[in-house]
């Protein structure tokens, strides 16, 4: 099984860290979703530990300043939606 961890959760998403790569996904709903595919078909696992290699496509693991800096716009979004809705 892959060593995965999370390292920051916002909102619906989690940094997360293997083996010195980072990446990003949300969960929801008992439920974890690669950022990649198109809207309504993106990969999707139940929310356990083992699901990372499910959703998350090779090529989504980056250097921790680029799964960062796309962390913190994901979230940024996501409170400024929640502020429109509410």
């Amino acid at each position: 099984m892959p060593n995965v961890r999370t390292v920051s959760e916002h909102g619906s998403f989690r940094l997360i860290e293997r083996d010195g790569r980072y990446a990003v996904i949300e969960a929801r709903d008992g439920q974890v979703y690669g950022l990649h595919g198109e809207s309504g078909n993106r990969p999707s696992a139940p929310d356990r530990p083992d699901a990372t290699e499910a959703v998350v496509a090779p090529g989504d693991w980056n250097a921790e300043d680029v799964a960062r800096r796309r962390f913190e716009e994901l979230t940024a979004r996501g409170e400024e939606l929640a502020r429109k809705i509410w």
